[in-house]
């Protein structure tokens, strides 16, 4: 048996307990002590699991208490006073507010049927860096499920403007004060009070940086660069993420130098998206969320309507009783001819061709350069060097290295020996020449 010492403590003793008190706490107590099955004079006694299994079956109608108010289906979160790590409280307490507790809130309210929307009620001049660039990260992560929105209602600074940024969407007040990404770190030193007081202290120590910042003494100037080292670091960071968040560019952040806006300022520098009496803050965001939800259902429906259903089979086309349309092939040879042979006229006939042959008959006849890139090829390539005897001209160029037929003053007859004229004559002379026939159809 587990829990020896309890049982022995709880079973076969008398008690002194409220009877309805004693089948709570003998149900709760039951698991522990391996036993399967309590009962007394009015019947079974439920053990702790089956006691959370009936409560999780209650419906969702059912008060609640919930670590939020829920308004018009919003769920307002309010984020006050200093921003701490690892706080352990859902609700602002004493003056601070956790990291942890902001996130738990959130899931929360993401999980509640009954919320529609979030909106953090921001009232913050920061806080820890501990836990906060973890926190601000986690909750744009959890955007998309339902709206989450915050207001600087009167301030979200520094580490509140990580959160603040983190959002789907940012209203402001007209005195709330917003922005103030930097980081600052302080040093306290007491080692003038301490010598006036004749006190010594003595720091015995492992590691060259292990007391680095310790109040004993003045900060030696190499542990204040590495401080201000890390404190850019962190800064840069800071930027980074605000900005991604935003839609802003990391430098145009820096540019700010930590500064506050406030109001209007604040929409200007990109760091809220509407300005808003607070006192409305309810009714703008829940318009925001109808206005999201509209465009989400409109997405839905088109897409429902342009999308065949899963079961039903896509209808067989009819056959078509149109023609199609003839195509002229012969045309378009002629065409793409036609535009061939005046794009290899435009290169070699153009005035950057001049001294330039056999550049522009590579870019005519072996590539299908355009006339104007090919113009500019020419004009960028430099002009051979060329003899005294060279042929002036493009065209005179190209017809000398071109072999010519050799056609004779006196051509010979037809094959019926008669003389021959005119074009069966010229005809003859290109047979005799090629060594084809000569005879004219």
């Amino acid at each position: 048996m587990r829990n020896q010492n309890i049982a022995a403590r709880v079973l076969n003793q008398p008690l002194l307990l409220e009877p309805g008190y004693a089948r709570v706490f003998l149900g709760a107590l039951a698991p522990r002590l391996g036993i399967a099955s309590l009962q007394d004079e009015f019947g079974l006694i439920e053990s702790q699991e089956k006691l959370r299994m009936r409560a999780d079956s209650f419906g969702s109608d059912r008060p609640r208490n919930r670590p939020y108010e829920v308004l018009g289906g919003v769920a307002l979160i309010p984020v006050s006073g200093t921003l701490v790590h690892k706080f352990g409280h859902l609700q602002p307490y004493s003056g601070m507010t956790g990291y942890d507790g902001i996130i738990a809130r959130v899931e929360e309210a993401l999980a509640d049927p009954t919320v529609n929307g979030i909106l953090l009620d921001m009232d913050t001049p920061g806080g820890e860096v501990a836990g906060c660039f973890d926190t601000a990260r986690r909750l744009n992560e959890l955007r998309g499920q339902k709206p989450i929105a915050s207001i600087s209602y009167d301030m979200a600074c520094s580490a509140g403007m990580a959160l603040h940024s983190a959002t789907d969407y940012r209203y402001t007040t007209t005195s709330a004060r917003t922005g103030s990404v930097g980081v600052v770190m302080m040093h306290a030193s007491f080692e003038e009070q301490l010598k006036a007081n004749g006190i010594d202290v003595t720091l015995i120590h492992s590691g060259a940086f292990k007391v680095d910042g310790n109040p004993y003494e003045n900060l030696p100037e190499q542990v204040l660069a590495r401080f201000q080292a890390e404190s850019d670091r962190l800064r840069n960071e800071f930027a980074e993420m605000v900005g991604t968040h935003i839609g802003l560019s990391a430098s145009d952040v820096l540019a700010t130098e930590a500064a506050i806006y406030t109001g209007q300022d604040a929409i200007e520098v990109g760091f809220a998206d509407e300005l808003i009496n607070g006192h409305d803050m309810l009714a703008a965001f829940s318009d925001y969320i109808q206005t999201t939800t509209k465009i989400g259902v409109s997405t839905m429906t088109v897409e429902s309507k342009t999308k065949p259903a899963a079961t039903a089979p896509a209808p067989a086309p009819e056959a078509s009783t149109e023609q199609p349309d003839t195509v002229d092939t012969t045309k378009l040879a002629a065409d793409a001819a036609a535009t061939e042979q005046a794009r290899i006229a435009g290169i070699l006939q153009c005035d950057e061709a001049e001294g330039r042959g056999k550049l522009a008959q590579h870019l005519a006849f072996k590539t299908t350069m355009s006339v104007e890139d090919a113009k500019a090829a020419l004009a960028a390539a430099e002009v051979p060097e060329q003899s005294a005897a060279a042929p002036s001209g493009l065209l005179s160029a190209a017809m000398g290295n071109t072999k010519q037929p050799e056609i004779a003053a006196d051509a010979e007859g037809s094959e019926q020996g008669g003389e021959l004229k005119g074009g069966a004559k010229l005809a003859a002379a290109h047979a005799k020449a090629t060594g084809g026939s000569n005879k004219v159809h």
